[in-house]
């Protein structure tokens, strides 16, 4: 939770909100503060330090290592030098810690030759230098997906297991002392699985194979990965369960030269060193937050974030040293710059991130009391790049305006453009990519950045390249946008009302989301409460005959259909029913709804079978000839961009809500709203 002190920092809030009581509010354009920020964000940029010190101090920060809990100590004590109030919010905790050392391998036989290679964390290292001759496994339960809704998939990987353990039983000699060939293309996660797979905690697929190899001596597994090569993790269970067989990820070309000389039967012998060490546990871990207290409304919040954790092949350099650094200099040159602002702005970097947004997430449910009073969040994970505009709704486009006017020209390559998007989203349900997910799911706001790079994320995604010296050449990039960062959090922070939550999100309800190919689109909510049947039919004109009784954004592919004509105030288009294999209705009822009445402006309703309307202009006359299912709520302005002969590109349905998602309309429900028919 956030922890605000008294004493002393509740006179100093009071002082500092009965001043900013008297003072006449300044245009961002002339606000001291802000062309503070912007001076010393041009000058004496510090953002590269912090990734420095995280990246290459510290080391690649997997959760339960020693890297990420001296990390968080040195970012704890980084917060209040600044002078900001700090602390480590506990997360969790890993049942058996785990940190790397380095690794080295090499081909001695028949020549020799350095091996590009890495092993997923919380995997065996070796027993010292260990050398011994290449095997190859023939039995492939590796191609094999080991999860998956097909019963007959995890059939499939079992009896491949089986085969592969029957082959190692049936000759151990042959991998006595061994590095063993598996088949496979490496995805980086460990070769009996990770944290939550059904690899360790369901079917124990891959164990056995693991302990047959163990038992005839093999020294560890070889599996060839393509470049830039992924590392990820394994998991431990516990301190008395810990890996002992190697878990070899090597370069393609490599593994490929390996195997045609042993599959030719030229010996071949490796050698490897392979540092992995294991710490009994449990080893918790931490979020590490930082707050300049508000001094007017303290109790209302900004909050920036980024993750703090990396997988550990590399350091951490672009995800997420590129991320959660510029919200730290952000933070210090907002302080240095003399900031009070009006609301808290607090930075977090978030802990275990790479295992399931777990420090977000956590947080997220520990903060109940706070969801309302969070203005926005600000989250930064992805590449090294310069931030040179934002996305906001409507209600916020004055307010921003006059919040990123000192950006537009700050520096003439990525002069700040703003612009608006008039389509909210739904209340996401399930987990995104990163740390905003957590905040989004809780109904908070989300602050978009646009960004501009020529860096490619795949080459530091999870590889051995993810470094600091791959941020080294963006390095104008990240003070730019940590500059940006700062101006535009200070902005928010600093209003005299907080950005409104109108508009950000959808409310509860069904709705569809319908676009044209010439680029005309609207969102129109639809009424399956009081007309389920005709609802149900549009969803599955839209949707095809399967439906869906969960939150799916729909089908793409090709048009739907076409408006048939603009004409007496009102838009008529048509859906090929046919094409949609949806149950055709000839004979859907048309009924009034009193719950929507004809008497606005972009009113939606069946007037057919696969026919629609929308209202350009109030018609009270269709309320007792068609079923108006709802109205557009989004988009309204791009009613008049509709034209005869347009064709509907697609039309999503969206929902939000428990009872929304609970809507069916399968040809089994859609069957009993029909009457059986």
């Amino acid at each position: 939770m956030f922890r605000h002190t008294s004493g002393l920092f509740a006179f100093a809030f009071s002082l500092a909100a009965a001043l900013a009581a008297i003072t006449t509010p300044v245009d961002a354009q002339e606000d001291p503060v802000v062309q503070r920020i912007i001076e010393l964000g041009t000058t004496d940029n510090q953002v590269m330090q912090w990734a420095d010190y995280a990246t290459n101090r510290f080391g690649g920060r997997i959760t339960g290592s020693d890297a990420y809990l001296n990390a968080a100590e040195w970012a704890l004590w980084q917060f209040q030098e600044w002078g900001l109030e700090a602390y480590l919010d506990e997360v969790g905790e890993v049942p058996v810690g785990f940190n790397r050392g380095p690794w080295f391998g090499r081909m001695v036989v028949p020549e020799e030759k350095a091996l590009y290679f890495g092993t997923p964390s919380f995997t065996a290292g070796t027993k010292g230098v260990q050398r011994g001759r290449a095997a190859i496994l023939n039995a492939d339960p590796f191609s094999i997906p080991g999860r998956g809704p097909s019963p007959e998939q995890v059939a499939a990987k079992r009896e491949a297991v089986e085969e592969a353990v029957a082959e190692v039983r049936a000759n151990p000699a042959r991998f006595d002392g061994a590095w063993v060939l598996i088949a496979g293309e490496s995805s980086g996660f460990g070769r009996d699985g990770r944290r939550n797979s059904p690899e360790y905690s369901d079917s124990q697929l891959m164990p056995p194979l693991t302990q047959a190899l163990l038992d005839a001596g093999a020294l560890g597994t070889i599996q060839s990965g393509t470049l830039p090569l992924k590392i990820l993790d394994g998991h431990v269970v516990s301190w008395d369960k810990l890996p002992q067989l190697p878990d070899i990820k090597l370069a393609k070309t490599e593994y490929d030269e390996i195997r045609a000389m042993v599959e030719a039967g030229e010996p071949v012998e490796l050698e490897f060193d392979i540092r992995n060490w294991f710490k009994m546990g449990p080893v918790p871990y931490h979020n590490i937050v930082g707050v300049i207290p508000g001094t007017t409304y303290p109790d209302e919040y900004v909050i920036l974030g980024g993750h703090f954790d990396s997988f550990d092949g590399g350091t951490g350099g672009v995800d997420d040293g590129s991320g959660f650094s510029p919200g730290m200099e952000a933070l210090r040159l907002i302080k240095e710059a003399g900031g009070a602002p009006k609301r808290s702005i607090a930075m977090i970097l978030f802990a275990a991130e790479e295992i399931g947004l777990v420090g977000s997430r956590d947080w997220v449910a520990d903060n109940v009391a706070l969801h309302d009073n969070i203005v926005t969040m600000i989250n930064r994970d992805g590449s090294p790049s310069a931030i040179t505009g934002a996305t906001v709704p409507p209600l916020w486009e004055a307010d921003m305006r006059e919040i990123t006017g000192p950006l537009v020209d700050v520096n003439p390559k990525w002069p700040f453009e703003l612009s608006v998007n008039h389509y909210p989203s739904t209340v996401p349900t399930s987990a995104g990519g990163s740390d905003h997910a957590s905040f989004a799911m809780a109904g908070i706001p989300i602050f978009r950045f646009r960004t501009e790079t020529d860096y490619s994320y795949g080459r530091a995604w999870h590889t051995l390249y993810d470094t600091y010296s791959e941020l080294v050449p963006y390095t104008e990039h990240q003070k730019h946008s940590a500059l940006v960062t700062a101006v535009v959090a200070y902005g928010i922070a600093n209003l005299d009302e907080p950005l409104t939550r109108e508009g950000t999100y959808l409310q509860d309800g069904v709705y569809a989301d319908i676009a044209m190919t010439s680029g005309a689109r609207v969102i129109v909510s639809l009424d399956y409460e009081n007309a389920p049947l005709q609802t149900a039919n549009f969803i599955r004109l839209a949707e095809g005959s399967r439906g869906q009784a969960g939150g799916g954004r729909g089908r793409s592919g090709p048009p739907l259909g076409q408006v048939e004509e603009v004409s007496g105030g009102m838009i008529n288009a048509i859906i090929d029913a046919e094409s949609r294999r949806s149950l055709v209705v000839r004979d859907l009822p048309l009924t009034p709804n009193p719950s929507v009445e004809h008497d606005r402006r972009g009113v939606l309703g069946m007037s057919g079978p696969n026919t629609f309307y929308l209202t350009l202009d109030g018609n009270a006359g269709l309320d007792d000839r068609y079923t108006a299912l709802g109205h557009v709520v989004a988009g309204e302005h791009a009613l008049g961009d509709f034209s005869s002969g347009d064709r509907i590109r697609s039309i999503r349905i969206l929902r939000s809500g428990e009872a929304a998602l609970a809507f069916a309309t399968d040809d089994a429900a859609f069957r009993r709203l029909f009457g059986g028919r």
